[in-house]
């Protein structure tokens, strides 16, 4: 029997993996993407050719950056959801209202996309460059309060799928690696409606997170409030506040878009 799925193609995955590593790198050389991705210099030359020819790339001296021709694209993306318009309005009011870090996600193909991200008054004046959700990262979702909101609100297949292509990285010592207990943990934010993470995206880093769902149970995205440990207080009392505040405003926010 002819397998008729479809094959990557290598060319265009090469230079896919030389944008991630020039945007990764914050600009290299051809020499340093050469020995980064185990390439040929002709092989890398001819790529970066083409990609600062179609504007995809430019070249300062000797070291490549990623170009300007992206910025359309990536506007388009996001502006296509269209949830986005007034997602973005109520993540700067939580931003505003809890002097916080504030922020959407949404999932695609299995990792988690913040389309916004909004800085408070009290982490603007000790700013700690902790925030991992500046708008256009992307994360895996087990280990971060946006992303457990939305598995949370996944069914079980899905979160499965979602697991079986990527699993369960450790990027702290508190990351939640072993399956059993990330299940645990999704029952128990199920059961309060919202979702923790406890320095298990990045060490120094406290957020909450909630979901947000289409009259169908469908999960559309996700907010969430965070910031550096010293300025996130880790007692109950002011975690399950925040998680109301968020449930609150997500209840808002789909009475208006489903309506």
């Amino acid at each position: 029997m002819t397998d008729e799925r479809p094959r990557p193609v290598k060319t265009t995955k090469t230079s896919l993996a030389l944008v991630r590593a020039v945007r990764n790198s914050d600009g290299a050389t051809l020499s340093e993407l050469a020995t980064r991705l185990e390439l040929a210099k002709s092989t890398v030359h001819n790529h970066l050719h083409t990609l600062v020819d179609e504007g995809f790339l430019v070249r300062d001296g000797d070291t490549y950056h990623v170009g300007l021709e992206f910025l359309p694209f990536g506007e388009h993306a996001r502006e296509r959801n269209p949830l986005y318009a007034t997602a973005r309005r109520r993540v700067y009011s939580l931003a505003e209202e809890t002097g916080h870090e504030a922020d959407f996600i949404v999932e695609e193909n299995g990792r988690a996309y913040s389309l916004e991200y909004a800085i408070g008054e009290s982490s603007r004046r000790g700013f700690s460059e902790l925030g991992p959700f500046r708008a256009g990262n992307r994360f895996y979702m087990h280990n971060c309060a946006s992303g457990k909101a939305m598995l949370a609100s996944m069914p079980e297949p899905r979160i499965r799928a979602i697991l079986d292509r990527w699993g369960l990285p450790s990027t702290t010592d508190q990351t939640l690696t072993d399956e059993t207990a990330l299940f645990d943990e999704l029952a128990a934010v199920r059961d309060r409606g919202y979702a923790i993470n406890d320095e298990e995206l990045i060490d120094g880093y406290r957020s909450v997170g909630a979901s947000v769902t289409n009259p169908d149970g469908e999960v559309v995205g996700a907010f969430s409030i965070g910031g550096p440990t010293y300025r996130m207080a880790v007692d109950e009392s002011t975690t399950e506040e925040i998680g109301r505040l968020l449930l609150d405003e997500i209840e808002s926010l789909e009475s208006e878009l489903f309506r």
